[in-house]
């Protein structure tokens, strides 16, 4: 059996947990008022294994974000509909902060895992939302469920958090952001000896018992280099950081025959921090 596509995934929760009929859901995502989206809609209401086989069930590739109104919007229409359906109040809102905090979240990265997309970026959102500074259970239901819709609509993580962002900065007047931070002084070394050819190089991720995790993760020989933080909107990068690491801390790279690293969370100081990155033999 074929895993299911973060769009699937994101069509039968709303279903199954929310009570609505994927036509109905469909309705709500999709912008009805543009050509494409009139049309998938009138097929939609006549063909129900049209609905299936192309809105319910897109690959990541066939998800184009221009078939779709405001996920925004959409959200708090889709929070407002499984609200009422689950009898309303704060329990329901709370109910729906659970399960998208939880199980359809798990669901959800399962998919974007299955795909190969960055579900760890899903993860770190999520621990992002848990430490918004909105305690309000309805603010934070709402947050969950919009990273869950545009990230399964859209089949992209990096969207997803994009559009929880702007909601963030624009609706809520707060920073979904972290404290930055900034690499020391200590960190800037010089090659020992001039190599011809530099190596490549992977990053193990170390804990605070100074144990270090098996799984190495590969830089790019790319001159764009791989962005290293919780939140990157760029790739390649890499996710796998604790909970308190900046939303793109840093970025690694090869320039000519030396790898540099360069502290993201100062503009002002970019240039003054790229160092040369010591090689692993």
């Amino acid at each position: 059996m074929a895993a299911e596509t973060p769009c699937s995934v994101l069509y039968n929760d709303i279903r199954s947990f929310g009570g609505l009929k994927h036509l109905e859901i469909a309705r709500m995502l999709i912008n009805g008022n543009s050509y494409l989206g009139s049309t998938l809609l009138e097929k939609c209401s006549s063909n129900r294994s049209y609905l299936t086989r192309y809105i319910v069930h897109r690959k990541p590739d066939q998800c184009a974000p221009s078939i779709y109104s405001d996920f925004t919007v959409t959200t708090l229409n889709l929070s407002s509909a499984i609200c009422s359906k689950l009898g309303g109040g704060e329990s329901a809102y709370r109910a729906i902060a659970e399960h998208y905090r939880g199980p359809a979240a798990n669901e959800m990265m399962s998919a974007l895992a299955s795909y190969k997309l960055d579900s760890r970026l899903y993860a770190n959102a999520l621990n992002r939302i848990d430490n918004f500074d909105g305690n309000a259970v309805r603010e934070k239901s709402t947050l969950y469920l919009m990273l869950f819709v545009a990230t399964g609509a859209l089949a992209d993580p990096v969207q997803g958090v994009a559009t929880v962002e702007r909601f963030c900065d624009s609706k809520t007047g707060r920073h979904f952001g972290t404290t930055e931070t900034t690499v020391g002084r200590g960190f800037m070394s010089s090659l020992e000896q001039p190599r011809t050819v530099a190596p490549n190089l992977g990053l193990l991720r170390t804990h605070a018992d100074n144990c270090a995790d098996m799984q190495i993760h590969p830089l790019t020989r790319n001159p764009r280099g791989t962005v290293i933080g919780s939140l990157p909107k760029t790739s390649p990068s890499i996710t796998d950081v604790g909970a308190d690491a900046s939303r793109e801390h840093l970025r690694i790279w090869l320039e000519g025959e030396h790898w540099y690293a360069q502290a993201l969370d100062r503009p002002t100081a970019r240039c003054s921090n790229r160092v040369q990155a010591t090689a692993i033999s």
